[in-house]
């Protein structure tokens, strides 16, 4: 099994900071997972060691302000995966 540390990742749109969590085995894989998949608009800081990831259960805002594009396409949270 693949240890998983917790990241903060600091990213910048329109000249205003904005700061998210983000799960991930090594710094160099949250910074290619985040560059892989922000918008064009936006641009990575720096991304801050905070810890091994606990797992358990996180609450997911649906910002407008998401450095994300709309249409990436998402895991579901709220139901099993593996349930048929």
């Amino acid at each position: 099994m693949q240890d998983l540390f917790l990241f903060h990742v600091h990213w910048k749109h329109k000249d205003k900071m904005y700061v998210d969590e983000l799960s991930a085995a090594s710094k160099f894989e949250a910074e290619e997972y985040f560059n892989d998949n922000k918008r064009s608009d936006v641009s990575l800081v720096r991304v801050e060691l905070v810890g091994p990831d606990q797992g358990g259960l996180r609450e997911f805002t649906h910002s407008p302000d998401s450095p994300f594009g709309p249409l990436m396409a998402r895991r579901r949270l709220d139901m099993d995966e593996d349930a048929r």
